[in-house]
């Protein structure tokens, strides 16, 4: 198991624009310049780094996954087209953050999820990622990489 940081965490209420999508996760990048050309052309306060919510699980070669992208956002918004904007209540979350590649990722939820089991956490939703830099901007030894679980303890 690798060597982690992980913490408990508790998120305050928080306004989203997102992108619902079924499709590979290669996808994302595009839909990440989406919603971000459409934030700056509506003039959208974004207040947080692109994030990515799983509802299926990522493996390599898979183009049949379901998830999420999109930005924290605030202030009067409306969606428009397929971005729509929602808000999630104040919630727990188990977080830690994971630097290299994506392919690395794996190994950072499976150290995530035996902390759960151990420390008596319950996951009440879908993991969320949260990318602190970019593949355009680093090498991919240098990802960062935010995963947080909703959790309730037990």
């Amino acid at each position: 198991m690798i060597r982690l940081n992980i913490e408990e965490k508790l998120l305050e209420e928080e306004q989203l624009a997102i992108i619902n999508y079924r499709g590979p996760p290669e996808d994302m990048a595009n839909l990440i310049n989406e919603l971000s050309a459409w934030a700056e052309d509506h003039e959208i306060d974004v207040t947080g780094p692109p994030f990515a919510i799983y509802y299926s699980t990522p493996k390599e070669g898979t183009e049949d996954i379901t998830y999420d992208v999109g930005l924290s956002v605030k202030g009067e918004v409306e969606g428009s087209g397929k971005i729509i904007i929602a808000t999630v209540p104040e919630h727990k979350v188990i977080r830690a953050v994971h630097k290299g590649p994506y392919s690395d990722l794996k190994d950072t939820y499976q150290t995530m999820v035996k902390f759960v089991l151990e420390n008596n956490y319950d996951i009440i939703g879908s993991p969320k990622e949260i990318y602190l830099n970019s593949p355009e901007d680093v090498s991919t030894s240098e990802l960062m990489t935010e995963i947080q679980f909703p959790v309730i303890k037990m």
